[in-house]
């Protein structure tokens, strides 16, 4: 019994910690949010550019594009 209380005394204090910890910098933000962030042109409107995504090969769209 004294061994489960010491064993909690020691692990919910290293789960708080765990949880409030950021993966993040203070006031300098995330590599991430860059990475991820929306696209926008010089006047602030988002992109209109659309990716292109071919699953198959030119040669198998033009056999079976029947």
């Amino acid at each position: 019994m004294k061994n489960k209380k010491w064993t909690l005394l020691l692990v919910i204090p290293v789960v708080l910690a765990l949880t409030t910890i950021s993966s993040c910098q203070r006031k300098t933000g995330c590599e991430n949010e860059e990475a991820y962030k929306v696209q926008v042109d010089k006047h602030g409107n988002l992109s209109t550019k659309r990716g292109k995504s071919n699953l198959f090969s030119k040669k198998m769209r033009k056999n079976h594009g029947r």
